[in-house]
């Protein structure tokens, strides 16, 4: 079945050139074009779509106007909004309300690809109850625009290190972030770094990008002042995991897409409880309090609250970021890793075990919580002490270091 789409383009000639370039892509999606955010909500209330795409300048109602309608009175349609990036002022008015940001001019192709990487989700999130709580979320960080400018300037034969600390300069909150990661005992750097170009070279061009989509989901949830709920500390939760989960990686010999994948996932799997915290945050706060008083994991408690938890809606917006597919597979199944059918070492493998080995680090445990039937499933239940001292020996040498 063809997915719907709503686009939204008021120049006539442009519509037109559109409708002409969509041909294209006529085998996947069915596409249906308005010349205003008003015929778009009109239309939008008599027939169902999967995705609206509207130009940004619209006038009477524009479109981050259009895109807080959506938002609102259809919460399940995803929201992409084309835009001239270099008008950042008019562009952060969609910071919330798109799901994606597209540049223009959009060729067809690139259109379809974005469409089919944020409507995939749909075919392996658990169920409706993932996707009803995933419209609730009205505070979701779009996709970071640096990052995949970042990503835009490595393709470039003339890319350098130099040139990405330039370009994440221009971000003051990731900059701050990824200087507070650089400079955190966790890197072991016996100098401070002062500037997004130093700090660029020393992480590297994959740490790096890592770090951007991390910063970036953490810096727009900043404004969380639940006293229950400290960003901090998740921060740093989710730092140590992402490199539990690369040193897991790097000692299993697995390939090096893999070990960036294992490091990214690490790094990210917990951004769904930023999510519930943000826009939930009192249901958020009654499945804190239901996981310690019936002494029970707080994906567990989330599930009885919300219907679903935090690893699955994680998983949910990062499959809408059009991240790649093992990084959110080891998002959405971290807790149950049984669930997933590979039979060799995976990103969700070293996620798994790197976010136990952080809980239990972190609390002084000597029980791991891990699935021992799925690590004895892949030949790996011996391997779990291993794991366990080579995090150790790390945090130790980079303790000494600085």
């Amino acid at each position: 079945m063809k997915r719907k789409i709503l686009l939204v383009e008021e120049q006539p000639k442009v519509r037109q050139e559109l409708e002409s370039s969509l041909h294209a892509i006529a085998d996947s999606f069915e596409f249906t074009l308005v010349g205003s955010g008003t015929e778009a909500l009109e239309r939008m209330e008599h027939d169902s779509f999967d995705a609206v795409v509207t130009d940004l300048r619209l006038s009477v109602i524009n479109g981050a106007q259009l895109l807080n309608e959506v938002m609102e009175r259809h919460p399940k349609v995803l929201r992409f909004v084309l835009s001239d990036l270099s008008d950042r002022q008019a562009t952060m008015k969609c910071v919330g309300t798109a799901h994606q940001f597209l540049s223009k001019p959009c060729d067809p192709h690139t259109l379809a690809s974005a469409l089919e990487r944020a409507l995939a989700f749909q075919n392996w999130l658990p169920g409706e109850k993932v996707r009803s709580l995933l419209a609730q979320m009205h505070k979701l960080p779009s996709p970071p625009q640096l990052y995949f400018q970042v990503v835009k300037m490595l393709q470039s034969p003339d890319s350098s290190l130099e040139g990405v600390g330039e370009i994440i300069a221009r971000d003051p909150a990731i900059t701050a972030k990824i200087l507070q990661l650089v400079n955190s005992a966790v890197f072991g750097l016996k100098r401070s770094v002062a500037s997004p170009v130093e700090a660029v070279m020393f992480l590297g061009i994959d740490t790096t990008k890592s770090v951007i989509l991390l910063a970036h989901s953490f810096s727009y949830f900043d404004r969380i002042k639940d006293s229950d709920f400290s960003v901090e500390n998740l921060w740093k939760h989710s730092i140590r995991t992402g490199n539990f989960a690369r040193l897991i990686a790097r000692t299993e010999k697995a390939a090096k897409e893999v070990v960036d994948e294992a490091y990214t996932a690490g790094m990210l799997h917990d951004i769904g409880k930023l999510a519930l915290a943000a826009n939930l945050p009192q249901q958020y706060t009654e499945a804190a309090m239901v996981a310690a008083s019936r002494r029970i994991p707080l994906w567990e408690a989330e599930e009885q609250v919300f219907g679903s938890n935090h690893a699955e809606l994680g998983a949910s917006m990062l499959a809408i970021w059009g991240l790649p597919i093992g990084i959110i597979e080891a998002v959405a199944l971290h807790h149950h890793p049984a669930q997933f059918l590979s039979q060799s070492f995976c990103p969700l493998t070293a996620v798994h075990a790197a976010n136990a080995l952080e809980h239990a680090e972190a609390s002084g445990a000597t029980d791991l919580p891990v699935d021992a039937d799925y690590l004895a499933q892949l030949g790996l239940d011996q391997r779990l002490p291993v794991w366990w001292e080579q995090c150790r020996t790390a945090e130790k040498e980079a303790a000494e270091a600085n």
